[in-house]
């Protein structure tokens, strides 16, 4: 008989018991323990939240960039990837001479360039780290503290480094191929071959325009947001539509360990970057490169300091293509201003000098987008192709009878208020139709003495000269109109004729589309707009609130403006086949006028001109306005060529129906076949009466 028997069951109901106490104990405390993890996790104190945040690094994911299209979708700017060379000076350490030798070798150019600002950060490092160096007892009091705790002496020296400049960019943006080269660069060390140390290929986003220079102004420029490593548009397009093109950058978060390495991404840490959305804008690539390129024969044909050029479409607003070109002219001479605070002697203007009369663009020089858009913000004194506005005030108050004579008394007369007013040619009487057909200044003088002066200046004001298009681009200018105060019988006088007001081409295109639009639309003012019209963006204008179309003239009016502009685009291109040939043939017929205007003589704040100079220089801006084709208007087309050679004005070949009006031809004749615009007809090329 046992007798143990009962107490050995006690003992292990016992160790059952203690068992299941040890895993209710153990469950209990893994609660606690999750629970407490919960807690910190989700609702960490502030202290722990510091700590732990001091562990998190947050790396942006940047988006890419939308792409600048023209009208048919053809890339004009985009994004793409490039490469840097930067330069950690303290990993570098003792080969930092050799690296730099290295590098500029493969770079081409000069040791110096890298090796300034390589340099210039080693020798900032080189100060810091004696400003920041430890005394000995510290020193040896810090290895102590840190052998107790088992810590390697490396944290210590990692300790010192920051604060360091360690990143030093040493090349501009290179091609996969070039980074692959840099990369593959190696240095003797002993008796191996190491990659260059401190060395490291940078990726990074380019943006690139693909268009040409000619389209680089309006595009314009991507940077550095101020203190960030953002990008934004500084300048054209790119910042006007920099909302829509720059997308939303992602995120990713990621915990790291003591010396900084990366040990893990939690769930959630990652958000997607969004790209920006494609632009495009209402210029055309093949339109834009063909008016760059005869803008730019023609320049060179009259030896001229610059030229500018609009293709317009006078119904949707939208600018098909819009080119500015300067170019050096040998010889020019800067206007010797006089300061008269400076004491000195009051110079005299050179006698027969060709002056500098464009404003310089030292960014022009250096980069094409950086150029100054003087289609939008630099103004002119239009010249003739201001007259048909006046003339066409005129004509709306019933104030120009067709069948009256005028009696312009030869080639000048003196005006009630005793000015000279010459016409280039002589003439005893003319039509009212005469006179645009031979763009007489005198008619012109009789026009405007019937309108009152705020009749005129309420009509130049109402075409939108004076204030911006709302085409949107930064920099552009409202243009001059004097004020009702200062506008008197001088002015009401200079602005029939094109003078004493400041436009800008997009202001003269938008204007003269008066005289263009079809139907009962012809007489209103369209809005101007950059971007393609279509179902994403129907509204008249480009940004903010609508532009509502604006009445100017009567139907009627605009299109009676059209027979004796038509007839002196008919004598424009006589006189051109006369001198050429071989120049493009007339297909499509056209209405315009022509313009040559003295360029005026502004001394800068402060300044004032010299003894001997007036008001203008002797040189001038000489352009031609037309829309075609004359029977049903497609396009509006400006061309003005700046300060043509002074050489050609005694030969009288610098007005503008012999520099700008070739030019404005050939542009027609290739852009309108382009369009799927038919020839037109025969009846319509014949010339109109006498």
């Amino acid at each position: 008989m046992n007798i143990a028997l009962p107490s050995r069951v006690a003992a292990d109901r016992a160790a059952r018991r203690a068992a299941i106490g040890l895993r209710v104990f153990g469950l209990l405390l893994f609660g606690v323990v999750v629970a407490r993890v919960v807690q910190l996790q989700a609702f960490p104190s502030d202290q722990l939240r510091a700590a732990v945040d001091a562990r998190v690094t947050g790396s942006p994911i940047d988006a890419v960039r939308g792409d600048l299209l023209d009208r048919r979708g053809r890339l004009l700017a985009s994004t793409r990837i490039g490469y840097r060379v930067v330069v950690d000076p303290v990993a570098a350490g003792d080969e930092i001479d050799r690296v730099i030798v290295a590098l500029a070798e493969q770079l081409g150019v000069r040791p110096d360039i890298i090796g300034r600002p390589v340099m210039r950060a080693a020798a900032e490092n080189a100060r810091r780290r004696a400003a920041n160096t430890p005394s000995e007892t510290d020193d040896s009091t810090r290895k102590g503290w840190l052998a107790g705790l088992g810590l390697k002496s490396a944290r210590s020296e990692l300790s010192r480094d920051k604060g360091l400049i360690r990143y030093v960019p040493v090349s501009g943006v290179l091609t996969r191929d070039e980074a692959d080269a840099v990369a593959a660069l190696r240095l003797t060390r002993g008796n191996r071959e190491i990659r260059l140390p401190g060395v490291v290929i940078e990726r990074r986003s380019v943006r690139e325009i693909v268009g040409g220079d000619s389209v680089a102004p309006l595009i314009g420029k991507v940077g550095y947001r101020d203190w960030s490593n953002d990008r934004e548009g500084k300048l054209g397009t790119e910042k006007l539509f920099q909302d829509r093109l720059e997308g939303t950058d992602g995120r990713l978060n990621y915990s790291r360990d003591a010396l900084g390495k990366p040990l893990w991404v939690e769930r959630g840490a990652w958000s997607e970057a969004i790209p920006g959305d494609d632009v495009r804008l209402s210029l055309d690539a093949h339109i834009q490169n063909v008016t760059a390129e005869e803008l730019a024969r023609g320049v060179e044909d009259a030896n001229a300091a610059g030229g500018r050029a609009i293709v317009f479409d006078p119904h949707s607003g939208e600018i098909l293509a819009m080119v500015d070109l300067m170019r050096d002219v040998p010889g020019l001479v800067d206007m010797p201003w006089w300061d008269p605070a400076s004491g000195q002697e009051r110079p005299t203007a050179p006698v027969g000098a060709r002056f500098r009369v464009l404003r310089p663009d030292p960014g022009r020089s250096i980069e094409p987008a950086l150029a100054r858009n003087r289609c939008i913000e630099d103004i002119y004194e239009p010249g003739s192709t201001f007259k048909p506005f006046a003339w066409a005030l005129a004509y709306e108050q019933g104030k120009l009878d067709p069948n009256e004579k005028i009696k312009t008394g030869g080639k000048s007369i003196r005006t009630w208020y005793g000015r000279r007013i010459e016409d280039v040619t002589a003439r005893d009487e003319l039509t009212w139709d005469d006179v645009l057909r031979f763009s007489s200044n005198i008619g012109m003088y009789h026009a405007t003495e019937r309108l009152t002066q705020d009749d005129l200046r309420n009509l130049v004001l109402q075409l939108g000269f004076g204030s911006r298009s709302g085409l949107g681009l930064p920099g552009e200018a409202p243009g001059l109109v004097l004020s009702r105060r200062d506008w008197n019988k001088y002015t009401q006088t200079s602005v029939g004729m094109g003078y004493a007001v400041g436009v800008t081409p997009v202001q003269m295109v938008r204007a003269f589309s008066v005289f263009a639009r079809r139907g009962e639309m012809a007489g209103t003012l369209p809005g101007v707009r950059i971007t393609a019209s279509g179902p994403e963006d129907s509204r008249p204008g480009v940004i903010g609130d609508e532009v509502f179309v604006e009445r100017v003239f009567s139907p009627e009016t605009a299109v009676a403006v059209r027979q004796p502009l038509k007839a002196v685009v008919e004598r424009m291109d006589e006189s051109r086949l006369r001198r050429d040939k071989t120049d493009v043939p007339v297909r499509y017929s056209m209405f315009g006028k022509s313009g040559t205007a003295y360029i005026a003589c502004t001394p800068p704040p402060g300044m004032r001109r010299p003894r001997g100079a007036g008001g203008y220089y002797m040189q001038y801006n000489s352009s031609f306005l037309v829309a075609a084709p004359a029977e049903n208007p497609e396009i509006v087309v400006l061309v003005v060529i700046d300060d043509p050679d002074p050489a050609l004005a005694p030969k009288r070949l610098h007005f503008g129906s012999i520099t700008a009006g070739p030019v404005v031809r050939r542009i027609v004749e290739k852009v309108l076949p382009y369009l799927g615009v038919p020839f037109s007809p025969p009846e319509a090329l014949q010339p109109g009466p006498a």
